[in-house]
């Protein structure tokens, strides 16, 4: 059946309470060929009818008793699904614009002003007719095309399943044959680990046995304070060699502090602290390993030192070990832009695009079991912490080169000693730790620098002493039963907004860090930790705003904005 068919045998709904003008309309409608045409003079019984009859379109008058036209419409198009559009032609004596729009906004489609033209109210019909057939159609033509959707998405189904099910058993094989590798990559790990630690408590437990055999030896006082330094010295590596595992992807800690640095006297320095690497280790097997420069004029640059010099020393181990039979070793830096780049090139043997893509992953390894796998993933960390990147070009047969770029910034001004707390002078502070040795340390700490110092054994404990007098400052552990440090904090800080509370914790926890710290909490520090570390950490937090005694709360420091970054991001 044609368009033009398909208007004529549609079906037409006349609303209007004057029988006269039902009859006109329906004398004209059957005139011009329409023969499903109703009406009603009621309009409370238009929705009846609509339910039961199904019209195509609906002429409306608006003046009527009982319900007017405005209000059909409103309940007509609450009732009647979008989806099943029928337009609505209003035929209305009230031809002003105000009433015009009102009714078009109430959900008419057309309007028409009485007396109407017969020729032109016929042809507004067969438009919407034939506007309602089109709609008809393309509802038809979108459940033809969701049927086919829903065919063809039950047959992907079918397949993905059995995809998954193919994927799974995969699965289950390659972790089993990553298991021993995951075995070996953590052995090997532990072994490493075990072999640093056994050589600094082999450290301590000598010396402490020797001053516990013979006690005379504290009379000594020079030969105490060697053992003494000793045994820190230990205790600061063994604290580095937890560090090294938590550093891969770690941020950036409040209490580390960044120096303006020129990078240029850094490669200096750092050829004779690996010379035994590249020169001494090297000759011994045969090779002949020559290091030179290729450097430009650079800014300072704001970076943590002992972690960049950390960094190179690991390019350069890497680059010797890369040259089985000696060769060079260039050092090199850049300036461009808002980046300082330092370059390490050997002219070894190149990777493959395999390696390239997985030399930093922690413990993969191209040395066989001379190597640990951690020392590019801890370059990787280093250079994360300073917000740079790091690009790999390399080529087998001709060499490798390691370019770091780092981004220029204001570098923090390092607070010296004497003024750490000379400005705050003494302060109260409450400690709260479950751990003995560690409370008592920290108190040590402070009172060794002239605090009063309050220790609490828990949480809870020291909730109810900072509820009793003010303090200064509070430092609390995070691991604590009962009550966690953060948990203290947000206690504190509901009682005392502002307060300034330093949080220490010994896990890794990416949580747990000054840029998204926990309620009240104003800085965190990882232990172990050093007095001067300890004075660093409360002389930032408290800014000099403090007075003694007050309990005010000092200002907090601004986040800084993180860059984006591009290539090998870290």
């Amino acid at each position: 059946m044609n368009h033009e068919m398909r208007v004529k045998a549609s079906r037409i709904l006349v609303v209007d309470d004057v029988i006269a003008n039902v009859s006109l309309l329906e004398n004209v409608l059957h005139r011009f060929g329409y023969k499903h045409v109703r009406s009603v003079t009621d309009a409370r019984e238009v929705f009846a009818l609509v339910e039961e009859w199904r019209p195509d379109v609906i002429l409306l008058d608006l003046a009527m008793p009982y319900l007017d036209g405005f209000e059909v419409m409103e309940m007509f198009r609450a009732q009647v699904p979008k989806e099943d559009w029928i337009p609505i032609l209003v035929l209305t004596a009230h031809s002003d614009p105000k009433t015009k729009r009102k009714a078009l906004a109430a959900g008419a489609t057309e309007f028409l002003a009485k007396p109407f033209d017969s020729s032109e109210i016929v042809l507004r019909l067969r438009n919407l007719l034939l506007m309602r057939i089109l709609h008809s159609e393309l509802k038809n033509q979108n459940q033809v095309l969701e049927d086919h959707v829903a065919a063809r998405t039950q047959a992907l189904r079918q397949q993905t399943e059995q995809l998954e099910q193919t994927v799974a058993e995969l699965k289950q094989t390659q972790e089993q044959l990553m298991q021993q590798e995951r075995f070996r990559a953590f052995g090997e790990m532990a072994g490493g680990v075990a072999h640093d630690f056994n050589n600094v408590l082999m450290c301590v437990i000598g010396y402490t046995d020797l001053m516990l055999a013979e006690p005379k030896i504290l009379a000594d006082t020079d030969t105490a304070l060697k053992f003494l330094r000793t045994m820190n010295t230990a205790g600061l590596d063994a604290s580095r060699i937890v560090t090294r595992l938590r550093d891969f992807y770690r941020p950036r800690e409040e209490n580390e502090i960044f120096t303006a640095l020129d990078l240029n006297t850094l490669l200096k320095e750092i050829v004779p602290l690996t010379q035994p690497k590249w020169k001494t280790q090297a000759l011994a097997t045969g090779r002949n390993v020559e290091i030179c420069f290729d450097v430009q004029k650079l800014p300072l640059i704001s970076c943590n030192g002992p972690e960049v010099r950390e960094l190179l020393v690991n390019l350069i181990f890497n680059a010797v070990d890369a040259m089985p039979d000696g060769g060079t070793i260039t050092l090199r830096s850049r300036h461009c832009g808002q980046w300082v780049r330092l370059g390490v090139t050997d002219s070894g043997t190149g990777m493959t695009e395999e390696t390239k893509q997985r030399c930093m992953e922690p413990f993969f390894s191209t040395k066989g079991d001379e190597g640990t796998g951690l020392g590019l993933s801890m370059v990787f960390g280093i250079v994360k912490r300073h917000e740079g990147q790091v690009e790999i070009e390399s080529e087998l047969g001709v060499g490798t080169t390691v370019w770091i770029s780092l981004p220029k910034g204001q570098a923090e001004t390092e607070i010296p000693d004497e003024e750490l707390f000379g400005a705050n002078g003494p302060l109260r502070i409450l400690i709260v730790d479950d751990e003995p040795l560690a409370r008592d340390i920290v108190a040590r700490y402070l009172r060794a620098d002239g605090h009063n110092v309050v220790v609490a054994h828990a949480g809870r404990e020291a909730l109810a002493r900072f509820q009793e007098e003010p303090f200064d400052l509070v430092i609390a552990d995070q691991a604590m039963p009962g009550m966690t440090g953060a948990q203290l904090a947000a206690a504190i800080a509901a009682i005392t907004p502002g307060q300034p509370l330093l949080l220490l914790s010994g896990f890794s926890d990416p949580t747990l860090s000054d840029e998204e710290a926990p309620v009240g909490v104003g800085r965190v520090l990882m232990k172990p930790l050093s007095q001067r570390a300890l004075r660093h950490a409360i002389a930032r937090l408290l800014s000099g705003s403090l007075t003694p005694g007050t309990g005010a709360p000092p200002e907090r420091e601004a986040p800084g904005e993180r860059r984006e970054l591009q290539q090998i991001e870290a």
